[in-house]
């Protein structure tokens, strides 16, 4: 997949505050968009938290360093070294700093209670991160259902991520039509990514009418 259409929108178009989708199926090798473009090229222009769910980040991450060996091993190795993690729920996070760890919850009010810690502890932090990323999004509203959705819809309402930009992995056939249509909703920018192309399904009109 050509990557350039991905850059000029995150890094011509996204400005703090705005929430960002990229879909994929599952066999779609992620690990090589996320691990081995996106983060590296967002660690390049600022801080970055990672927002591990389940420990998918963490599967995807060693998939991707059992693949590549030499310089950009070592290169990797390095660059881990730069990113915060939250860890949600069970899993391990084998990469960065893990700076929270919070008990996946479905019900609105402990939702927003882990939500506003794990903001706080961003906006306080003494390099406040550029971008929020997160892995497992998806498997997390599948597991929740209608009350997960509510949860994640009452957190962004009541607190919203204006600080950074927010990119989220979403792993469409997890997902239910309603609760994918839900999430394209509140979003700015969507994108679907396959072997063969990248389609910008959300954000493209407001880029083109802006010169880009």
């Amino acid at each position: 997949m050509e990557t350039s259409v991905l850059e000029k929108y995150l890094f011509g178009k996204a400005e703090r505050g705005d929430t960002v989708l990229i879909e994929y199926r599952p066999t779609y090798p992620l690990e090589e968009l996320s691990w081995g473009f996106l983060i590296p090229a967002l660690i390049e222009r600022g801080d970055v938290v990672i927002g591990d769910f389940f420990g998918i980040g963490d599967l995807l991450f060693r998939n991707y360093i059992r693949r590549i060996s030499g310089k950009e091993y070592s290169d990797v190795i390095e660059l881990i070294k730069k990113i915060k993690v939250v860890k949600i729920g069970p899993g391990s996070a084998s990469y960065g700093e893990v700076i929270e760890e919070v008990v996946p919850v479905y019900d609105s009010h402990s939702f927003l209670k882990n939500y506003h810690t794990v903001v706080n502890r961003m906006t306080h932090s003494p390099t406040k991160p550029e971008y929020f990323v997160t892995f497992g999004l998806s498997h997390y509203v599948h597991f929740g259902g209608d009350e997960a959705m509510k949860a994640i819809m009452t957190g962004i309402s009541t607190i919203p991520m204006e600080d950074w930009v927010g990119i989220h992995f979403l792993n469409v056939e997890v997902l239910s039509k309603a609760h994918l249509a839900m999430l394209e909703e509140m979003a700015s920018i969507v994108f679907h990514v396959s072997n063969e192309e990248l389609i910008v399904k959300k954000g493209g009109e407001i880029f083109d009418s802006r010169g880009g």
